[in-house]
């Protein structure tokens, strides 16, 4: 372990030794919660993109009034996950490091299927999208 060294000049504390800002790691847990809603929407029931949505805006209260996010809820609201899917590429400029990493978002134009009854339990007999 490398020790930590603290630099101070006129009240101001610059931390050196591998410390991560607060900022970055304020980015990193935004892309990680940013990841896992976009993760639900892509391949999970409506239930489990919405919980990701609520993690996402509770946590962050920075994204509450984001537009592309408040119409991701509008489209999740109303059960909706190819149309929050197509809502949720036009975030892929302002948060490219929500889309990295995950093998399952480089699939950028193909939308989730659509599930049946309880989230494709059913076999896919019930068309509940319309």
């Amino acid at each position: 372990m490398a020790p930590d060294i603290h630099v101070s000049y006129a009240t101001r504390h610059y931390p050196q030794g591998g410390q991560s800002r607060p900022q970055d790691e304020r980015q990193r847990s935004r892309a990680q919660r940013l990841r896992s809603l976009l993760l639900a929407i892509q391949s999970g029931p409506v239930d489990a993109a919405r919980l990701a949505f609520t993690a996402l805006t509770v946590h962050d209260g920075e994204l509450n009034h984001h537009p592309v996010i408040a119409r991701i809820g509008t489209a999740l609201q109303s059960s909706h996950l190819p149309e929050a899917w197509r809502i949720a590429q036009e975030l892929r400029g302002q948060f490219p490091l929500a889309f990295q990493g995950a093998a399952a978002l480089q699939t950028a134009g193909a939308a989730p299927a659509p599930r049946g009854f309880f989230g494709g339990l059913s076999g896919r007999r019930f068309d509940l999208s319309a």
